[in-house]
């Protein structure tokens, strides 16, 4: 590399770690920069900058709502599915912990049966790692559709069961609440729904798009929400990973940051099989929205759904995110203390509320 390419400092630009990523990416020698040292290692999980919260807010957890401050000690990941025998996930999620994760955010498309809730209940209970779990329905027509009850019921009762099943099962988010390319009026009515549970409890909400890249489906989940007095920031809007280049991603990243929601990059870390987004793209996602100013609105998942993947199988399981995208950011020049916020502090304020029922 000609010296005269690097930033005055000496460290490489952005332009030119990324040009590096993408050819070193078939190799795999991006993910192990600096060193080899894991990315928990690397970020210091300490700051002179913690954010504000509201008196009386908490996170709610599996094991109790939670003083935010009990997350500032690593990384929180916003869209996970945890599902499985007790001993296999508490592994899984044993050893994100150990790799610098302190809080799991557990996604769900559907109303769980009570052998799979008590199942997460059990794990939650003899980790140290904090598990957030969430609930609602999920439809993108070609990959899930909502049950007939689902589609039978009014918008009213949908809230109500909403609102029960948030107190019964101890949810601490709704999510993930999805759409179709094509958002249809079932669609609407349970984004309504979950949207008036929102106001009714101040619970936050995280969303579902499409994985083909669909920049409108952002626009119109914002729309149905507001509508009913959703405040945005307390709003993920999901799989924004996977618009692609073509679909102007900064263009659709900055409309949601503009109206106050988190930009949900929440399948780092692996290609998804429905997107095939590669990481050098989604690593320039994250530079674009930081250049833009929009650091606050940034948070990181994986959405990890495929067993294959687990640590048990030899994958990066629950880590993956802090595994084999942090460096990559690290590599392009991010600093520590905006990965931190990204991977601390923004989570923390997404999920804190000030419980209302």
């Amino acid at each position: 590399m000609d010296p005269t390419q690097r930033a005055p400092d000496g460290r490489l630009t952005r332009r030119d770690a990324l040009g590096l990523l993408g050819a070193a990416a078939g190799m795999g020698l991006a993910a192990g920069c600096r060193g080899g040292a894991s990315a928990a290692q690397q970020i210091r999980y300490t700051s002179a900058e913690a954010p504000d919260f509201p008196a009386g807010a908490v996170i709610r957890t599996l094991r109790g709502d939670v003083d935010p401050e009990q997350l500032a000690n690593g990384a929180t990941l916003m869209h996970e599915h945890l599902r499985g025998e007790p001993d296999e996930v508490l592994f899984e999620v044993d050893s994100a912990g150990a790799d610098g994760v302190a809080c799991l955010v557990d996604s769900a498309g559907e109303r769980r049966p009570q052998e799979s809730l008590d199942n997460l209940q059990a794990v939650a209970e003899r980790t140290d790692v904090h598990i957030v779990r969430a609930g609602g329905y999920l439809q993108d027509v070609g990959m899930r559709v909502y049950p007939v009850s689902v589609v039978e019921m009014s918008e009213d009762a949908l809230y109500e069961q909403f609102l029960q099943d948030a107190a019964d099962r101890r949810w601490g988010a709704f999510g993930e609440i999805g759409s179709s390319l094509q958002m249809r009026p079932d669609e609407r009515k349970v984004h309504r729904a979950i949207g008036r549970a929102h106001v009714a409890t101040g619970l936050p909400i995280f969303t579902h798009t499409p994985h083909e890249s669909c920049p409108s489906c952002a626009m119109e989940q914002m729309d149905n929400f507001e509508s009913v007095g959703v405040d945005l920031a307390h709003l993920v809007i999901g799989h924004m990973s996977t618009i692609k280049q073509e679909d102007d991603p900064l263009g659709t990243h900055s409309a949601i940051a503009r109206r106050g929601a988190f930009v949900g990059l929440d399948t780092v870390g692996h290609e998804m099989s429905r997107s095939q987004i590669p990481a050098t793209e989604k690593v320039k996602m994250v530079l674009d929205l930081l250049d833009a100013g929009f650091e606050d609105h940034i948070v990181f998942s994986s959405d990890m759904g495929n067993r294959t993947h687990w640590k048990a199988n030899y994958g990066n399981g629950y880590s993956t995110v802090l595994m084999q995208f942090v460096p990559k950011l690290l590599f392009a020049g991010v600093p520590e203390r905006t990965v931190r916020k990204i991977l601390v502090d923004n989570p923390r304020r997404f999920l804190a509320f000030e419980p209302k029922r």
